[in-house]
Order: C-alpha cells, then structure tokens, then sequence
C-alpha cells in the first residue's frame, strides 16, 4: 500500500516536471489573432497556467512594449485604451528560453486595432427636377476592416412626417441616383458608411430640386440669347443648305437623263445581234452561238 502510494506521488511530481520543461524547451506554437476596437482594454494570454509573472518576457514585434501595458501576475498582457500604434505581434515566452536555438514560444498574438471608418469626403450632390445625382470619393481610411456599403437616407425638410428614403450603394461605385422627387422642394440628404464596428460620421447636405419649367419659361429660355444672334450668320448658313441641295438636285436629274440613253443603246445592240443571227442559221442548221 505504501508502495502505491509513493509510486502515485512519484508520477504526480514527474508529470508536474514534464509540463514545465515541455514548454521551456520547445514551446507551444500557439498562434491566435485578435480585433479589438479602438480604446477598448485587452488581455492576451500567454497561455501557459504554472507561468508567472517573473517568469515570463512579452515583446512586441521585436520592439520595446507600449507604455500603456503592464504584465499581470498570472503572466498575462494588459492593455488599457488601445490605440492604432498597438497593432502588431506579440510574443510571450519564458524568460530563460531565448538560449536555446530554434524555440518556439509560448504564444503568439497578432492584434489589429479595428475602428469605425472615416467619413465619406468630397460628396457633390447634383439637383434635378424629380431627382438628385449624388458623388462622392473613397474612403480614405476603412478602419482596419472591410466596409459593407455606403447608406443615404433623404427626406423633405419642410414635411412634417418624419418619412426618410434610404438608399443603400455599393462603395466602390461612388455614384448614386434617387428618383421620384418632389420639384422645387427642399431636401437633407445624410450619408455614412459602416463595417463591423459601426457607422462613420455622418456627412449632411441640403439641396432643392429644379423648378419645373411651363410654356412661357420654355419659350423664354428657346429664344434666349436670339438678340444676340448675327443675321449673317443666319444668311450663310441658308446659303450653304441651299447650295447642298442644288446640288444633289442637278446630280439627280442628270442621272434620270442619263439612264434611257443608255438602256436605248444597249436595246439596238441587242438588234443587231438578232438581225445577224437569223442568217447563219438558215444557211448554216449546226450553226451555235458561242
């Protein structure tokens, strides 16, 4: 029995023994990503439990650590308020272990800080009668992650129903077109794009559509600028229409004369032919025409 016992203690403590060395000498290759938001508190683990604190070295990208972290007791990485500057790689491991050749290490965190994307720039908004042409430019930064689309939500300022009309774009097509608008009426068009984090700023404009023109405006707007019109233009671009079609006049009354003329003659050919062809087959029955 005391025997069992011993031996028990004994494949305990060798145990116990094999799970510090193991890592010490060869590491545990683990390797894991991580997305905080901006400004948020992280904590990457180093990954071994019977680590601490004096035990272990945490660097980032083969560079001196933010001043903003500190090592927890448990040998842990905390970070308070992560900024844009704390993205990188970072590698914990014992402190004794980099004597030995090829280690690996206890863990390895890449961390990219991901934050909402900055707000569309250079929008133009276009009005027309009963539609508005919106642009826009690319997004000059997207945060660290991909963004879903660009979202446009319209409404008339003067309604008293809160309605808005929104429109979603893909953002690489910087363009975009709302119909069935009110003419001469104002309008607040907001904008914004997104990604997983959450919407950027908004970007307001306020534009009113185009009147829509009746007869007397129509006509006022075809005749602006006659007083400003030179009769000689006017009478030489008569002169030109005139000449143009005096002359395909005369070449087509030419062709009509032309053409009986020269189906006459080839009528008495043919004539002559036949008038040449009856004798030599009367004197001549074998006679072929070749």
């Amino acid at each position: 029995m005391i025997v069992n016992n011993s031996y028990g203690i004994f494949l305990f403590y060798f145990c116990s023994i094999i799970q510090l060395i193991i890592p010490f000498v060869f590491g545990t290759n683990n390797y894991v990503k991580m997305y905080p938001k901006l400004g948020e508190n992280v904590t990457l683990k180093c990954g071994n439990d019977y680590t601490k604190k004096a035990d272990v070295s945490w660097k980032m990208n083969h560079k001196e650590l933010p001043g903003r972290v500190s090592i927890l007791t448990n040998g842990d990485l905390f970070i308070t308020n992560v900024e844009k500057s704390d993205s990188g790689t970072y590698v914990c491991d014992l402190g004794t272990a980099n004597t030995y050749a090829d280690h690996v290490p206890l863990n390895e965190i890449e961390l990219k800080v991901i934050s909402v994307p900055s707000p569309l720039v250079g929008v133009k908004v276009i009005p027309y009668t009963v539609l508005i042409h919106i642009l826009w430019k690319p997004v000059e930064d997207d945060g660290g992650f991909p963004i879903s689309n660009v979202t446009i939500r319209i409404k008339e300022i003067n309604n008293s129903d809160d309605k808005w009309i929104t429109v979603y774009s893909n953002i690489s097509s910087l363009q975009k077109e709302i119909y069935h608008l009110q003419f001469n009426t104002l309008y607040i068009v907001e904008m914004w794009v997104a990604n997983i984090v959450g919407n950027s700023e908004k970007t307001v404009v306020i534009t009113k559509t185009l009147s829509e023109l009746s007869e007397i405006d129509l006509e006022k707007h075809l005749m602006e600028g006659i007083d400003k019109f030179h009769t000689k233009a006017w009478i030489f671009a008569v002169v030109v229409i005139m000449t143009t079609f005096s002359i395909f006049g005369i070449a087509f009354c030419y062709l009509l004369l032309k053409d009986p003329r020269t189906n006459k003659r080839l009528d008495d050919v043919e004539d002559v032919e036949r008038i040449e062809l009856i004798p030599n087959i009367t004197l001549n029955p074998g006679y072929c025409e070749t």
